[in-house]
């Protein structure tokens, strides 16, 4: 998953460019998405379908402005995974790799912390069906809730996590199994 930390944004001073594409996908759809990083500006996509914006890094914030819109997101690995978490809305993103259309059908998926905080809300039960963009747990971190949501319509195998608890980054929290 390297060019997704190349993705995000150096101080400014530095004179950096770069021009790549970012595979992943989100809810098993694939998504290629090219970007070109100059200084403090980034621009998604390509032709009529641009996003251009500045991006300055305020401690673990990303401030983006585009327009009169300025956005506070945050972003966090795992080990296959990118969460994207902006104004509340937390989006997750798997690595593409290449053969990822032959996933095992039987394969689950793990939703794990994006960062380092305290599980407020507990919403997943052991045997529940959920459907992609269920909130399954939220998470409060640096005065901000992130809401975890389900990467794809499935049913929970495992709840790993309960209010109150503190969670560390890549932490595993709930195990969903395809629906049978």
């Amino acid at each position: 998953m390297g060019p997704l930390v190349s993705a995000a944004p150096q101080p400014s001073g530095r004179e950096t460019q770069m021009s790549r594409r970012l595979a992943l996908r989100r809810g098993g759809t694939p998504l290629a998405v090219p970007y070109e990083r100059k200084r403090d500006r980034i621009v998604l996509g390509q032709g009529d379908r641009r996003f251009e914006a500045e991006v300055k890094r305020e401690g673990f914030w990303f401030m983006v402005r585009s327009g009169e819109s300025t956005t506070r997101c945050a972003i966090a690995r795992g080990r296959r995974q990118l969460w994207l978490s902006c104004e509340g809305r937390t989006y997750v993103f798997e690595e593409d790799h290449p053969g990822a259309d032959a996933k095992a059908a039987g394969s689950t998926d793990e939703l794990r912390a994006p960062m380092t905080g305290r599980v407020v809300q507990v919403a997943a039960e052991k045997g529940a069906s959920v459907r992609e963009g269920d909130v399954l747990v939220t998470i409060e971190a640096m005065k901000m809730e992130f809401r975890l949501t389900a990467p794809e319509d499935g049913v929970v195998s495992e709840v790993r996590c309960a209010p109150g608890a503190r969670v560390e980054l890549g932490d595993l929290l709930v195990v969903l199994e395809p629906r049978k």
